[in-house]
C-alpha cells in the first residue's frame, strides 16, 4: 500500500486500540481498514485480489502491524495465514469461498471434528477453541478427521456458532473464542490436507513448511510487540523524573544500559529470523526441496525470537516502574500481550529440543514442520 495510506491505517489502529480492548473486539473502523487496505490477502494470489507477497516481507508487515496493536497484528496474521488456502483448495472450491474480495476466513487447524463419510462429502460435528478473528468471517476453517484422515475443512460462517469464551489477559481484542459445528454438511472439494497434495495454483507458497507459516507469524507479532515496548520506554525516560530523583530516566545510567541491552536482544532475534526465514524461501522461490536441517533451524529462530521478544517487553515494563502499572500505558498492554502470544504452541520451548534432537541424530519427528 502507498507509504500515506499506511501511515494513515498505523495511526487509526493505535487510536482505536483502547476501545478495542474494553469491547474484546476490534472495532469497526479497524476492521473496515484493514479490509480497504487488503491485509487480509497479503499472501493469496492475485486471482483472489491477494497481493502474493514474499514470507520475509509478510513477517516485517505483520510485526508493523503488532507494533501499533498486537491484536491487530494477530489478526491480521491468523487472517492472511488462513487466505493460503486460496492456493491449495481445487479451483472450484476456492472460488467458492474467494472470489469475494472483502470476505474473511480463520478458524483452528486442530482436527476436532469428527466425520462421516455421505454422499459428495460428509456431515461433520465438532467444537474448537482458539478460533482468531472467526467472529468477523465468512469462511472459518475447522480441523477435521474425515475416514481419509485429517483434514483442513472450510465451513461457511452461518454453520458455525461461536461462543463467548475469550476472556483472556493478553491479546483480548483478538475474537479467540471457542466455536462449534453440528450436523453440518461439508462437500468434499471444501476439506484439503496441504501436504504431500497437488495445490490448485502453483506458487512459492506451496513449496514452503506449510506448518511453519504459524510459526512465523506468531514471531512476528511477538516482535512487533517488544518493538512497541522498547518505543514506549524510550518515550517514558525522556519524559519521566522517577519519585526521589533529581533527574529524567532517561539520564540514568541503569537505564540507558538496560535500553541497550534491549535493543541489542531484540535486533538479534529479529536479524536471526529474517535471516533464516528468507534462506527458506529462496528454497521455495526456485522450487527447491527444503530439507529438515532448514525446517528445524527456522522454528529454532521463530522460538526465539518469540522468547527473546518476551523478555525484553518484560524488562521494558520493569523499566517504566510505577508508570507501567496503569490501563493508560502501552507497556501493560503489550506485557500481557507478548505474554500471551508467547503461549502459543507453535513458539514453545519444547521445539528447542527437537532442533538439537535433530543436530545429534536422535531423529526428531518432522512431520508437522
Amino acid at each position: 500500500m502507498p507509504a500515506h495510506d499506511a501511515t494513515d491505517l498505523h495511526a487509526l489502529i493505535r487510536a482505536e486500540a483502547p476501545a478495542a480492548e474494553q469491547q474484546r473486539a476490534l472495532t469497526e473502523p479497524v476492521l473496515t481498514a484493514l479490509v480497504d487496505a487488503g491485509v487480509h490477502r497479503m499472501i493469496a494470489p492475485k486471482r483472489y485480489a491477494g497481493a502474493e507477497l514474499g514470507l520475509p516481507e509478510w513477517s516485517r508487515e505483520i510485526g508493523e502491524l503488532s507494533r501499533s496493536d498486537a491484536s491487530t497484528g494477530w489478526t491480521a496474521m491468523t487472517t492472511t495465514i488462513s487466505s493460503s488456502l486460496a492456493w491449495y483448495l481445487p479451483t472450484d472450491a476456492a472460488d467458492e469461498v474467494f472470489t469475494d474480495p472483502r470476505a474473511l476466513i480463520a478458524g483452528t487447524a486442530a482436527p476436532h471434528g469428527r466425520a462421516e463419510a455421505v454422499s459428495g462429502g460428509y456431515r461433520v460435528s465438532g467444537r474448537w477453541g482458539w478460533g482468531s478473528a472467526v467472529p468477523w468471517c465468512s469462511w472459518v476453517i475447522g480441523g477435521t478427521l474425515t475416514p481419509k484422515g485429517p483434514r483442513l475443512a472450510v465451513y461457511p460462517r452461518t454453520d458455525v456458532t461461536v461462543h463467548d469464551t475469550w476472556h483472556s489477559t493478553g491479546l483480548r481484542a483478538t475474537g479467540s473464542h471457542e466455536f462449534s459445528l453440528f450436523n453440518a454438511f461439508l462437500p468434499s472439494r471444501r476439506a484439503i490436507w496441504p501436504v504431500g497434495t497437488t495445490p490448485g495454483i502453483e506458487g512459492p507458497v506451496t513449496a514452503f513448511p506449510f506448518f511453519s507459516f504459524l510459526a512465523v507469524g506468531v514471531a512476528s507479532v511477538c516482535l512487533g510487540i517488544a518493538r512497541r515496548a522498547i518505543d514506549e520506554t524510550e518515550a517514558l525516560a525522556v519524559a519521566k523524573t522517577p519519585q526521589h530523583a533529581t533527574t529524567r530516566l532517561a539520564e540514568q545510567a541503569g537505564l540507558q544500559i538496560e535500553l541497550a541491552l534491549m535493543e541489542a536482544r531484540l535486533s538479534s532475534a529479529a536479524a536471526f529470523l529474517h535471516e533464516t526465514l528468507s534462506a527458506v524461501w529462496d528454497m521455495a522461490v526456485q522450487r527447491a526441496h527444503v530439507p529438515d536441517e532448514a525446517k528445524a533451524r527456522m522454528r529454532l529462530a521463530c522460538t526465539f525470537a518469540a522468547s527473546e521478544a518476551t523478555e525484553v517487553t518484560q524488562k521494558a515494563f520493569a523499566a517504566g516502574g510505577g508508570s507501567s502499572v496503569f490501563e493508560s500505558s502501552a507497556l501493560q498492554r503489550c506485557f500481557r500481550d507478548a505474554h500471551t502470544a508467547a503461549q502459543h504452541t507453535v513458539v514453545s520451548k519444547r521445539l528447542l529440543e527437537t532442533y538439537s534432537m535433530h543436530r545429534l541424530g536422535l531423529e526428531p519427528d518432522m512431520a508437522r514442520f
